[in-house]
């Protein structure tokens, strides 16, 4: 009888020592998560503010910096990686440092646009990026036109009166340049866009903004009748009552999206995955829509900004992520050897 005490005792003492350490695995004694971000601050605090709220016994720390700059940092540390999560970023990034990135796959992705289900399990989208034009209205009127695409911007009235952003210093001119080479390409390729971008360089008449911020805000302030820039900073003017409209090019968008990592080996992995499916929740992502006017990734968050179109409703073009990622050095070369040959 007590040998059968001592084994049962025995048992139950390397049961419990198995339940600790699987727990131990899955929720270890941590209660910080380091972020590496290239999001704006708006972005991230909301983000961060909602994380805490859901989880107050986690403290986050912020690491923000340009996604190029974070990338290197995550290679440089990947012995002894100081960070957790990566946030922010295009595809192409996440794929250029893919060995230094966990697997995982959150349960609330089965939520995301099927378009838009990563290629990998070593990232996870987390909002949609939506190239667009922003038009002053008492401007467009004045002149008597109207914006609905690409081609809108070849009109003769707005010569010299177009903002946009070099290409070789702004990601998101860049973007918005490999967009108009995709949908205005006469053959399979982007590079058969190049004839039309020409005659839109050449309506700029030699003016070229300083950053992407300039070419929204000189809309708004009537610098500019029309500028090339991010969906989100158009809306959130026009939710403000700017008079301004955002316009979704007609002959297409390249719809990419902007993404979330787990850091490979970082201290707090558990609470990394939490981070993540926070992210890509229906409560975080609803209030970045209503709140940041970025637009979700899930597809059951509506659009509560008047004048913004769902995303079923947008013209899509699929992004050339290969050959973006292949050709974006030599698209600024040739950006900045079209750029000058006009002057």
């Amino acid at each position: 009888m007590k040998k059968t005490l001592c084994i049962l005792l025995t048992a139950a003492m390397i049961w419990g020592l198995a339940g600790c350490q699987q727990k131990t695995a899955e929720q270890p004694d941590t209660k910080t998560l380091v972020l590496y971000t290239s999001a704006s601050t708006s972005e991230y605090e909301l983000i961060v503010e909602l994380f805490r709220e859901a989880h107050p016994d986690i403290e986050v720390e912020i690491v923000s910096a340009g996604t190029g700059e974070l990338s290197s940092r995550i290679v440089a540390e990947a012995a002894n990686p100081a960070g957790d999560v990566l946030m922010g970023g295009g595809t192409s990034t996440y794929e250029g440092i893919s060995q230094y990135l966990d697997d995982y796959v959150s349960e609330n992705s089965a939520d995301i646009f099927e378009e838009f289900q990563p290629s990998s399990t070593k990232w996870t989208p987390c909002y949609i990026n939506v190239n667009s034009i922003i038009v002053n209205n008492r401007l467009a009127g004045e002149l008597g036109i109207s914006v609905d695409g690409w081609e809108s911007l070849t009109d003769e009235k707005l010569k010299g009166k177009i903002a946009f952003a070099d290409p070789s210093a702004s990601s998101s001119a860049l973007e918005q340049l490999v967009n108009m080479l995709t949908a205005m390409s006469t053959t399979d390729s982007p590079d058969g866009g190049w004839a039309f971008t020409e005659e839109f360089l050449k309506n700029l008449e030699g003016k070229i903004s300083s950053s992407s911020s300039a070419c929204y805000k000189g809309v708004v302030e009537g610098e500019y009748v029309v500028g090339l820039t991010n969906e989100d900073k158009a809306v959130s003017y026009l939710s403000s009552g700017a008079d301004v409209s955002v316009v979704y090019p007609k002959e297409g968008i390249t719809l990419r999206t902007s993404n979330i990592g787990i850091i490979k080996g970082g201290a707090n992995s558990y609470n990394a995955r939490l981070f993540v499916d926070f992210v890509i929740s229906g409560q975080c992502q609803t209030r970045m829509e209503s709140d940041l006017y970025v637009r979700p990734v899930r597809k059951d968050v509506p659009m509560t900004t008047e004048g913004r179109k769902a995303t079923n409703d947008l013209v899509r073009l699929e992004y050339p992520v290969e050959w973006a990622a292949e050709n974006s050095d030599s698209v600024k070369v040739r950006f900045q050897d079209t750029w000058t040959s006009l002057d």
